[in-house]
């Protein structure tokens, strides 16, 4: 009948009973609870099945039924980062009871590594110890199946403790001999920390890929855990590139599943605002906020805060008056003062509170946070769809290190023309190009002023008004400073000398686009002005023209 009619059915039954005490009759209708209660509950109340699942276990502990006990210990309960289930317990008396080198023991230690690596203080050594283990039997009994399983799990768990370049190796293997079993959960694990530890190191191309085959493994796993979060990958990688319409289509698909999804929620926040859609961006923050009142002590340490704490604070610099920075502080404390909390969660928390210090312009705080998210460098916080070397310049800033800052900015900017994240490109460049007006040293407001040139046009392309008004306001504050960036004749700007070399050069508007990482219809409106200024009927002309001005 389905998940929901299986469970009113076995609690009508097991309330027609008298018990406790607990008898085989009971036990059974217990697991079969608790089995069904795992897929139809909220994922903050999965502490309720496990409380079933326990009674059960116990029951068949002492009758000596150990099918019974791995059969439960192996129940689909939602394994959440940062989150006690109370599952470990589960499978850590039921290993002590299977036969040691047993296939029974193999298949629990691959359930063990991934809840001892998500719930007991991100313990990655026990985790790997305990998939290890589970390969060898694997392997030894050629259970193909349980070796993907485990493969695809100890991925999964790499993502969750920032190690993305053994995510990828890890998933890779899986899909490489996954086409041996028809097993969708696994292909969706498989690809699921793959995705964003491609967007970490700076690999869209592969990520996109990754994403749409882990959406199309979820739609056939229809699990309401995991397919929302399928979901949510191919938002994050429309974001990176700039596509606002595809990512919200994802995101209502998502949203429309799990409306009250802390993960889609945060995300959406940062989408809204992002794009000046503040009516929508703050009736999804109520709802964010919502979501993590809602948050039960055993999840704490779990998405519902690293979220909040993320798309919150993201949000705040781009709307100044925003609520909830207060609930976003506290989120990330929360995580950062937990003991299970897993590395990804640490992060987000500190990428928060990193944000709010420069809002703030707290140096001490600044620190604290720069220390905690260096060894990030070079990377995407993924969550947050923002380059780590632009947090860390933004915190160098506000430290008062400024060559630090333009160290770092300089590598953001890098890693997004490299990696084709256009928004964050351009993000990036309105912070670089502010750093440079405050210090203004000796060339500083000149590049400022490319840096906020190259802001604008992608900005403007891409749709972003919250940026836009931004840099606009930083463009007059350049304009009325003492030191005037180079003066060019007949009132061209620097973006336009940039392309009108190139045109002088012999390249096609794709090929200025491509040098200067802005769109072709960027470079077409950019010629248009070139040739009304310059009163050139051509390229040809302009090319002529540049020549002369001494341009080239």
């Amino acid at each position: 009948y389905g998940h929901e009619e299986a469970l009113a059915f076995f609690q009508q039954a097991l309330a027609a009973k008298e018990w406790p005490p607990v008898d085989g009759e009971a036990a059974e209708l217990l697991h079969g609870i608790g089995r069904a209660l795992a897929v139809t509950l909220p994922r903050n109340q999965v502490h309720e099945a496990v409380g079933k699942l326990k009674l059960a276990f116990d029951y068949y502990v002492a009758v000596g039924d150990l099918g019974q006990v791995v059969a439960i210990a192996e129940c689909p309960i939602p394994n959440m980062s940062g989150n006690r289930t109370g599952m470990i317990e589960l499978l850590s008396r039921a290993l002590e009871l299977v036969t040691h080198d047993s296939h029974e023991e193999g298949r629990l230690l691959a359930l063990y590594g991934m809840s001892v690596g998500n719930q007991q203080g991100g313990d990655y050594g026990a985790s790997t110890e305990a998939f290890d283990r589970a390969l060898a039997i694997a392997r030894r009994e050629q259970d193909v199946s349980l070796e993907l399983r485990t493969m695809a799990a100890a991925s999964y768990l790499d993502w969750f403790h920032l190690r993305p370049n053994s995510c990828i190796d890890k998933s890779q293997r899986v899909l490489e001999i996954g086409q041996q079993i028809d097993d969708p959960s696994v292909l969706t694990l498989a690809h699921y920390g793959s995705v964003y530890s491609l967007c970490e190191i700076g690999n869209i191309s592969e990520a996109r890929q990754h994403a749409a085959a882990c959406l199309e493994a979820g739609e056939k796993f229809q699990d309401r855990f995991w397919l929302p979060g399928a979901l949510l990958r191919n938002v994050i990688v429309c974001m990176l590139e700039g596509d606002w319409p595809a990512a919200r289509e994802f995101s209502d698909r998502a949203l429309a599943m799990a409306g009250m999804d802390p993960r889609n929620l945060g995300t959406r926040v940062i989408l809204e605002y992002g794009v000046g859609d503040s009516i929508q961006g703050k009736e999804f923050l109520y709802r964010l906020l919502e979501a993590r009142r809602l948050i039960s002590p055993v999840e704490e340490s779990g998405a519902g805060n690293g979220y909040s704490a993320v798309g919150i604070s993201v949000t705040a610099r781009t709307s100044p008056d925003l609520d909830g920075v207060v609930d976003a502080q506290l989120a990330a404390r929360t995580i950062l003062s937990s003991d299970i909390a897993t590395p990804i969660f640490r992060q987000m928390a500190n990428t928060g509170l990193g944000i709010l210090a420069v809002i703030a312009s707290d140096s001490i705080e600044a620190q604290e946070q720069y220390s905690a998210l260096i060894s990030a460098q070079g990377t995407l916080i993924s969550p947050a769809c923002m380059s780590a070397d632009r947090m860390l310049g933004l915190l160098a800033h506000i430290m008062g290190n400024s060559e630090s800052a333009v160290g770092h900015f300089e590598d953001a900017l890098e890693f997004c023309r490299n990696a084709g994240y256009r928004p964050e490109l351009a993000w990036s460049s309105h912070d670089y190009g502010e750093t440079l007006l405050e210090r203004l040293g000796p060339g500083d407001l000149a590049k400022a002023v490319q840096l906020l040139d190259e802001a604008l046009d992608i900005s403007t392309e891409l749709g972003m008004p919250p940026l836009i008004a931004r840099v606009s306001a930083l463009q007059e504050k350049a304009a009325s400073l003492p030191e005037r960036a180079p003066s060019y004749p007949d009132g061209l700007t620097q973006r336009e000398v940039e392309v009108l070399r190139l045109i002088a050069a012999g390249k096609t508007d794709r090929e200025i686009a491509e040098e200067l990482f802005i769109g072709v219809r960027t470079v077409s409106t950019h010629v248009g002005n070139i040739l009304n200024k310059t009163n050139a009927a051509n390229r040809t002309e302009a090319a002529s023209y540049a020549n002369q001005q001494g341009l080239v």
